[in-house]
């Protein structure tokens, strides 16, 4: 077993004023660093009221304790692709604030505020005291060892708890993976391959995998415009080819992550480097290299990935089995005795297959060009308590809208972030809004116990990967 280890990413109290010291120069700059039309900056200055009143006290019942699972904030483009993306422009790409897959200055600052804001919700709640300071086993802060997400954890600890002093803890050497965070087949067989891959396939009303992308070609087409793709070196050099629909692959294989082979991988690459431009970049136009678009232009760029990383995962069968051990943590967390706060942190790929294994229901996140897993979003698992003991669970997806991540807005309980309540097939929720905790624990539990009966239900010599 890997041994358990702890980290401080971020140093402490030279940390915080650090950040500190960013955001009172981000306080000044959030009106003139960005050139957003008047309809966008109309609409970052009303979308953090428009949910207010979902993280006011409810009426009859005491937070207990809350299970977040964060996926990273903004980082810069993978360190792999960097090479790629260089030759699909002739045009040149914004200087980044770290190396390729770090979490950026901007992305820490960003999830420092966010860590404030729950501060500030958790002690309105009465969940936490003024500058708590935790007791044993009271909060948990765990992260996959890669950088982005270690260094997310530290910036929302320090935003959260600034004078505790958090440590991080991680499983493993650093810049790996821990297991818990690495939504790859643990079972695998043909007859498995067969149920799965059709589960992919007909999703959305598809006839095959090939169809995984049918409806992009417009989003496609943007992209290579605002790239200016076909007198990029690498479309030149025949290393890049148009981006059209209809060549969707789609490849389970133990050990591994799920494969979307074609135009769409391809196209993932360029809509995730170009959608953490426009977060990252000073000036719209120079977010496009030049081009001017409009909100739902760049809500078009960004559908690319979110139908990628959405498309992996959109299966049950599929998520049961990447996100086996991640379900089993979340289980294990909620409810835990003594327990108040608990951060997860990994990717979208986590938060992805965690969803479809539990059997979300379809959604499409208001306020973000990201509708599925947002930069730097949060799933809670809020268990709240009657006075007469009977106890309750909010499920809900957490974010800042897209505005308020590229002017870095200070939040409060009356600006906060986005909140979108998340359902599930199977359980519902009560006239208050609350699932019965134990229907979510169950869910939970039957999850986990669903990829224990893979070998039974899809039989053959491979055997099953450990759950723990």
């Amino acid at each position: 077993m890997a041994k358990k280890r702890t980290t401080s990413v971020v140093a402490g109290l030279t940390a915080i004023l650090l950040v500190l010291g960013l955001l009172v120069g981000c306080g000044t700059q959030s009106a003139s660093t960005t050139n957003a039309t008047a309809s966008q900056a109309s609409e970052s200055k009303d979308a953090g009221s428009n949910y207010a009143s979902a993280w006011k006290p409810r009426d009859g019942y005491t937070l207990k304790q809350v299970v977040a699972m964060s996926r990273h904030n903004l980082r810069a483009p993978q360190e792999k692709d960097m090479e790629t993306l260089a030759k699909s422009t002739p045009h040149s790409w914004i200087n980044w604030s770290s190396n390729g897959s770090e979490l950026t200055v901007k992305g820490g600052v960003a999830e420092t505020i966010m860590g404030e804001f729950f501060r500030k919700w958790l002690e309105d709640e009465k969940l936490i005291p003024e500058n708590y300071i935790p007791g044993n086993d009271e909060v948990r802060f765990y992260a996959n060892p890669r950088q982005r997400t270690l260094a997310t954890a530290q910036y929302f600890s320090s935003g959260m708890l600034p004078v505790a002093n958090v440590k991080i803890e991680y499983h493993g050497e650093y810049d790996t993976r821990d297991a818990t965070f690495m939504p790859r087949f643990g079972y695998v067989s043909d007859g498995y391959v067969d149920a799965a891959t059709n589960e992919i396939a007909t999703q959305g009303g598809n006839a095959s995998l090939a169809d995984l992308d049918k409806d992009l070609q417009e989003n496609y087409d943007l992209i290579e415009k605002v790239l200016d793709y076909q007198n990029s070196q690498a479309y030149k050099d025949g290393d890049a080819k148009d981006l059209k629909v209809g060549d969707a692959g789609y490849e389970i294989e133990k050990d591994e992550e799920p494969a979307v082979k074609g135009s769409l991988k391809t196209a993932n690459k360029l809509s995730d480097a170009l959608t953490l431009q426009y977060y990252e970049a000073e000036n719209l136009a120079d977010a496009a290299f030049g081009t001017e678009l409009t909100n739902e232009q760049w809500q078009q760029i960004a559908a690319v990935k979110n139908a990628y990383g959405d498309r992996r995962y959109n299966s049950k069968l599929v998520g049961v089995d990447c996100a086996r051990l991640l379900v089993k943590e979340i289980g294990a967390e909620l409810g835990k005795d003594g327990r108040r706060f608990s951060f997860l942190c990994g990717h979208d790929s986590n938060q992805s297959s965690l969803l479809h294994a539990l059997g979300v229901k379809d959604y499409d996140l208001p306020d973000t060009i990201e509708t599925k897993t947002p930069i730097g979003g949060k799933i809670l698992f809020e268990v709240w308590e009657k006075a007469s003991g009977e106890k309750f669970c909010n499920v809900r997806y957490v974010y800042a809208t897209t505005e308020q991540v590229r002017n870095l807005d200070l939040l409060s309980l009356e600006k906060t972030p986005a909140s979108y309540d998340l359902d599930f097939e199977g359980i519902a929720r009560n006239a208050d809004g609350l699932f019965a905790l134990a229907d979510v624990q169950k869910l939970l539990s039957d999850t986990a116990a669903a990829y224990d009966k893979l070998p039974t239900e899809y039989p053959e010599k491979t055997e099953l990967a450990p759950a723990a």
